[in-house]
């Protein structure tokens, strides 16, 4: 039987939070320090750190001593990058996602690939896996300084949020605890694609645009994309860009892909509308509510996307050894330059080389 709290809250006959209110997420989660998944108080339950990014990608990757460079320029280590968490809700993460997807993801894109056309629950595993890490991304923020110079006044990065905002994306995030029936509509794109191996390519990257809530994450040989809160809008209006990728895509073209699912749901005209409710059988349910047609706003399209590419791109294209560097960013800003695709329209194969 579920009860509804004060706060509008929703629980079960155990106390376990099916649904957390507005309120009570920026109350409890955003702005306090209650287990992000089931919110439970550090002081009713023990605690451990959870990575923000999956140990075993730390492990496999080296990048326990490394270091990720934050939106104010601080450079911050991996390790120490992590969010609170309870131990049992660790535990189950671990036993759902981490186990299972190392596995499988270690094996390569192939088998990434042969998971989802096989399995009907592999895409929303792995929708709610990158939802997951894209939510621990961002509450970490609440504890890291907007400013890199201790001079200027404090404040955190997370300062900047509407947390509100979050508030979907993290009910999505933690369905996996909950067990709440999901409309399909509430999916939002995924694209799973081949990441090309070089010597001089960095084979992890991971990145993510807040307000476009878009996710790259790039494994070895493959590379995972989705945009959270678009109920598949740039899956579908990109489909004539992702359907001529002929082979593996190189980082700067991985980026690109990014920028124009970005763009898209950063553009458009109305946007899905999720809701959570209960039906005559006292089942919560999370249900989307579509616009009649999907479409984009009226904008000049050409500069915009080149915007955003360019911040996709900017520290690779900062590295490149070319005579034509500056030419080429600038027609990276201006919408001009296309990784991906050459004047024909082709798919570039050996797009441009963004090693040393």
């Amino acid at each position: 039987m579920l009860t509804q709290t004060e706060d509008g809250s929703i629980e079960d006959s155990s106390g376990k939070v099916i649904f957390f209110s507005v309120k009570r997420f920026v109350r409890d989660i955003c702005e306090g320090n209650c287990c992000f998944i089931c919110g439970v108080s550090p002081n009713k339950a023990q605690f451990n750190n959870e990575h923000v990014l999956p140990e075993w990608i730390l492990r496999k990757y080296g990048l326990f001593s490394r270091t990720l460079e934050l939106p104010n320029g601080t450079a911050f280590r991996y390790d120490q990058y992590t969010v609170p968490c309870c131990c049992e809700c660790n535990a189950l993460m671990g036993r759902i996602f981490e186990e299972p997807l190392s596995v499988l993801i270690t094996q390569g894109y192939g088998a990434v690939a042969e998971f989802l056309s096989t399995n009907d629950g592999g895409s929303w595993l792995i929708f709610t896996w990158l939802a997951l890490i894209y939510v621990k991304t961002h509450l970490k923020d609440k504890n890291l300084r907007l400013h890199k110079d201790r001079r200027l006044q404090d404040g955190m990065i997370a300062d900047i949020y509407t947390w509100t905002e979050l508030h979907h994306i993290h009910c999505v995030a933690r369905s996996f605890y909950t067990g709440c029936p999901i409309d399909p509509k509430v999916h939002g794109s995924l694209l799973v694609l081949p990441a090309r191996l070089e010597k001089h390519y960095e084979h992890f990257d991971y990145g993510d645009l807040y307000l476009a809530r878009t996710v790259l994450l790039r494994l070895g040989d493959v590379a995972f994309l989705t945009v959270l809160n678009d109920s598949c809008a740039a899956w579908n209006i990109c489909r004539p860009i992702w359907q001529k990728i002929t082979g593996s895509l190189s980082p700067l073209q991985l980026k690109e892909l990014m920028a124009h699912f970005a763009f898209v749901n950063l553009n458009l005209k109305e946007r899905p509308s999720y809701h959570s409710e209960t039906d005559s059988e006292g089942t919560l349910k999370m249900s989307a509510l579509l616009p009649g047609k999907v479409e984009l706003e009226d904008h000049p399209r050409q500069v915009e996307l080149g915007t955003v590419l360019y911040g996709c791109c900017r520290a690779i294209l900062s590295e490149i050894g070319n005579a034509d560097k500056e030419s080429i960013i600038d027609n990276v800003k201006q919408g001009k330059m296309s990784f991906l695709f050459d004047s024909e329209g082709g798919f570039i194969h050996n797009s441009m080389d963004p090693g040393p």
